[in-house]
């Protein structure tokens, strides 16, 4: 009995680690979470499988850093039925970034918007003024920069730092990542 409880325990554990997070053991900056790990030959089988179950075809650290959030600044779910501003009050420390949002399963939102991800080229060489992105299941009048949230249900946004400083690559949570505010949410204000 105590045999099939075991195996019965690791498996359900298997299954959270793998189809979970993938930021367990990672470190966190706000809402923003990444696994040090993520892309590092030193990673475990557990990390590995989860890596490879999400597609992700992970970089070595010096080369990219992987930052994820599934929840705004004040630790709400993110949520396609709301409106977020994602505010950079300075330019990522990186060769090149890239901010794209994913649905509820990991992918990207299926909607035809051809507004899925924000990159550092959008940006230009720095940013003299600070940069919002604002997005929203339909594009908002006002937005020069906007990610369609329209079926992406509760979804993720995924910040990746290209050749990031190697203060970055050493201590992530130093990295100036964006603010994520919720503006709005089921049509509310």
């Amino acid at each position: 009995m105590a045999i099939l409880a075991g195996l019965a325990g690791g498996s359900a554990l298997a299954l959270l680690l793998v189809f979970g997070p993938l930021e367990i053991g990672g470190a966190r900056a706000g809402p923003w979470r990444t696994n040090l790990l993520i892309g590092a030959p030193d990673a475990g089988p557990m990390l590995r499988a989860v890596i490879a179950r999400r597609g992700l075809l992970a970089l070595n650290r010096s080369e990219t850093i992987y930052f994820n959030a599934t929840t705004d600044d004040q630790g709400e779910t993110l949520r396609e039925d709301c409106t977020y501003r994602v505010s950079f009050d300075a330019q990522p420390d990186a060769r090149w970034w890239s901010l794209t949002l994913y649905a509820e399963d990991d992918y990207l939102a299926v909607n035809g918007d051809q507004a899925a991800s924000v990159t550092a080229g959008q940006a230009g060489p720095g940013i003299a003024e600070p940069m919002t992105v604002l997005i929203a299941a339909t594009r908002p009048d006002s937005a020069a920069n906007w990610l369609s949230s329209r079926n992406g249900g509760d979804f993720a946004l995924t910040m990746r730092l290209y050749q990031p400083a190697d203060a970055i690559s050493e201590a992530p949570t130093l990295a100036a990542l964006p603010v994520i505010e919720r503006l709005s949410c089921g049509g509310e204000r």
